[in-house]
């Protein structure tokens, strides 16, 4: 590929990473709930979620390219009909508005874990700085993804080979050997599904806009980019958790433990990346939910609103709203991955 083509396929895959590497992927809480429980077997759904990524992400990006849709509502309609995307994108905005306040909960759970403040503190924080980012539009939220995935894996691969390299870890007095978390799932292949299925609810708010740029090379390059790397992002980060998954399961941020064990200067590193992960979902989350009110309100109008009524509900136990919410959307997103796989062979993306 020439450099431009290469620009691309990299603002697709960095968008598409930024949009599922949130605060309960980079924190360690949301892999752990789906995969941890299982051990080893654990990666296997881990990679086969990347698979999923990278197949879905391709088809809506060239699905959005041939039917020149204009944003996930359009995507819907494509899908389900008028009625059927009205019923499906109702719960779909509901999931991004849920998304954003567990993002400014995530935010609470940060400042105040690790740092003390009240609660209340990081949430503001977060919804200030997602204001802040979202306020010139799309082309800021790609930008921002651009330049904080490649510090996002940077950070999370120092953690993972530091914690190989040391011979044991003292964990902080008061913490004690407990059961790991319980998988949400009977087998790793359900995990593996509804995982795929929540996540791609957020990253199609920006792979349909995206999809109608470039050629069909540039954009498949693009997204078997992002699916993979966020499958080897998802392994670093369960291998970091693996051998301490009695001592950080009560613990709501528990990579940023492990990376204070390794070392202090490494944890407030880990502590201003996670942070920044956090904004990055909360910006794609509430970015979806702002174009849907454009019917009713200005843009900026609708991004203060938003995130002004999720800071109420962002009091919420962050690990609490993870095990809740993300598992019960998963369906909505494995229901849209069978209609998609039937509208896309019937539309003759294959030829």
């Amino acid at each position: 590929m020439v450099n431009g083509e290469r620009g691309l396929s990299w603002k697709i895959a960095a968008a598409f990473i930024g949009a599922v590497v949130g605060a309960g992927f980079a924190s360690g809480q949301e892999l752990g709930q789906f995969f941890l429980g299982y051990g080893l077997a654990g990666s296997y759904g881990i990679i086969g979620s990347g698979l999923l990524f990278a197949i879905w992400g391709a088809v809506i990006c060239e699905l959005s390219y041939r039917c020149r849709l204009t944003d996930y509502s359009d995507y819907l309609r494509y899908l389900l009909g008028r009625r059927g995307a009205l019923c499906i994108d109702l719960l779909i905005s509901l999931y991004l508005f849920c998304t954003v306040f567990i993002m400014l909960s995530a935010g609470n759970a940060l400042f105040t874990e690790h740092l003390g403040l009240r609660t209340g503190c990081g949430g503001l924080l977060t919804g200030i700085a997602t204001l802040a980012v979202l306020w010139g539009g799309l082309e800021s939220l790609v930008s921002f993804n651009v330049f904080l995935v490649p510090l996002k894996f940077l950070v999370c691969l120092a953690v993972f080979l530091l914690t190989r390299s040391l011979n044991g870890l003292a964990f902080p007095p008061g913490t004690v050997q407990i059961s790991p978390m319980a998988p949400i799932f009977p087998h790793w292949i359900g995990a593996t599904l509804f995982y795929a299925g929540f996540n791609m609810l957020g990253a199609m708010v920006v792979l349909v806009p995206l999809g109608r740029r470039g050629l069909a090379r540039q954009r498949l390059a693009g997204n078997l980019l992002g699916g993979m790397g966020l499958a080897v992002f998802a392994l670093l980060i369960i291998q970091i958790l693996l051998p301490f998954r009695g001592q950080v399961a009560n613990w709501e941020v528990p990579v940023l433990v492990v990376a204070g064990l390794v070392h202090p200067s490494l944890q407030w590193v880990y502590f201003v990346v996670l942070w920044a992960a956090i904004i990055s979902t909360a910006v794609v989350s509430c970015y979806g939910v702002a174009t849907r009110l454009r019917w009713c309100l200005s843009y900026r109008l609708a991004l203060a609103l938003i995130l002004g009524i999720s800071l109420f509900f962002a009091r919420l136990q962050f690990s609490s709203l993870v095990r809740l919410v993300y598992p019960l959307f998963g369906g909505v997103g494995v229901l849209l991955l069978m209609v998609q796989g039937i509208r896309a062979m019937a539309h003759g993306l294959g030829r």
